[in-house]
C-alpha cells in the first residue's frame, strides 16, 4: 500500500509547485517520508528503493547506461579530492 502512497504523492508534483521544487532539491530518505508523512502518506526507505528498482527495470538500457556513466564520474572526482 506505501509504494502507491508514494506514487502518489509524487503525483502531487504536477499540481503543487512548492512540492514540485522541494523534491527538485536533493533530499535525504528520511526528509522525503518526513515531508509525505506531512501531507498524510505513509512511505518507507523500503518503497523509495523498489520505486527505484521498479524505474530501473522500465528504463531502456541506454538510459542505464547513461547513469552509470554519470556515477562513475562523480565518484572519480570524489575519491581524488
Amino acid at each position: 500500500m506505501s509504494l502507491q502512497d508514494l506514487d502518489a504523492f509524487l503525483s502531487q508534483r504536477e499540481t503543487d509547485s512548492a512540492l514540485a521544487a522541494t523534491l527538485a532539491e536533493p533530499l535525504s530518505i528520511e526528509a522525503l517520508i518526513e515531508l509525505a508523512r506531512g501531507r498524510g502518506f505513509n512511505i518507507t526507505a523500503d518503497d523509495v528503493f523498489s520505486a527505484q528498482a521498479r524505474e530501473d527495470a522500465d528504463a531502456p538500457s541506454v538510459e542505464l547506461q547513461r547513469r552509470m556513466a554519470e556515477d562513475s564520474r562523480r565518484l572519480r572526482h570524489f575519491i581524488q579530492g
